[in-house]
């Protein structure tokens, strides 16, 4: 009996080795690069790239859905056409890479970040044995700029930090906590402690521009009163006091 399962590789829940890193291998097959493509106001598209490392070919669906964080929770919407990948399959031989362009086809407000979500997943090759077939998937994620509008990146250090709140909360009746992003630009969170005690040592996740997004929390840290976070690439950390 063939079975069939479906690992999913988020960018947003990386290590830290791979959320710093300007590519993401998996299965140490698959090479993407960037991990953060981004779609400026005076550029249609941006480039996506897939190496193949494996010793056969692999067969790639690329797929750009919208991305909205929806009082505290992940919200997608799979049939968008504001940004669409070409080619939306490839085949890659062993050894080769394969560029994908990511293209925008709409003009964003001015000044506004739109947030997507490129999913890349593999295809299984058709086989006759019995065993296990392993399908991956990779996303990343895709932000688009309207005029005037830069990428959160490249921002001055720290201008985003007072535009950020967090406080307690629960998620499905378990310690949580819930961050506020009041700005126009994403906040990527990463290292994150509370009163000194690390969340995690990585990358928790993304709070997107005028959303806020939900974490749970260990009950060791359910009373932290301080939080301290590394935002997108600034060096100077994010720090504040938990509201009420």
């Amino acid at each position: 009996m063939i079975a069939t399962f479906l690992r999913t590789v988020s960018c947003g829940i990386l290590g830290l080795t791979l959320a710093f890193s300007p590519d993401v291998r998996a299965a140490g097959n698959i090479l993407l690069w960037p991990i953060d493509p981004v779609v400026t106001a005076d550029n249609s598209a941006t480039e996506l790239w897939i190496e193949n490392n494996g010793s056969g070919p692999v067969t790639m669906q690329v797929r750009v859905i919208g991305w909205q964080q929806i009082d505290g929770r992940e919200s997608y919407q799979p049939r968008q056409q504001d940004v669409v990948a070409s080619p939306p399959i490839v085949r890659i031989e062993a050894g080769k890479k394969q560029l994908i362009r990511l293209i925008r086809q709409i003009t964003p407000t001015p000044g506004k970040e739109l947030a997507y979500r490129v999913l890349i997943d593999e295809i299984p090759q058709a086989g006759t044995g019995t065993g296990v077939k392993l399908q991956m998937r990779y996303s990343v994620p895709l932000f688009v700029y309207g005029a005037g509008a830069k990428p959160a990146t490249a921002t001055p250090p720290t201008a985003g930090h007072a535009l950020l709140s967090w406080r307690h909360t629960t998620l499905n009746g378990q310690p949580a906590i819930k961050i506020v992003n009041q700005g126009q630009l994403h906040a990527r969170l990463s290292n994150v402690s509370l009163d000194g005690r690390p969340l995690t040592p990585g990358l928790l996740g993304y709070v997107l521009a005028n959303s806020s997004q939900i974490w749970p929390l260990p009950s060791a840290l359910q009373h932290s009163q301080n939080i301290q976070a590394r935002i997108n690439s600034d060096n100077a950390p994010w720090q504040a006091t938990a509201q009420r």
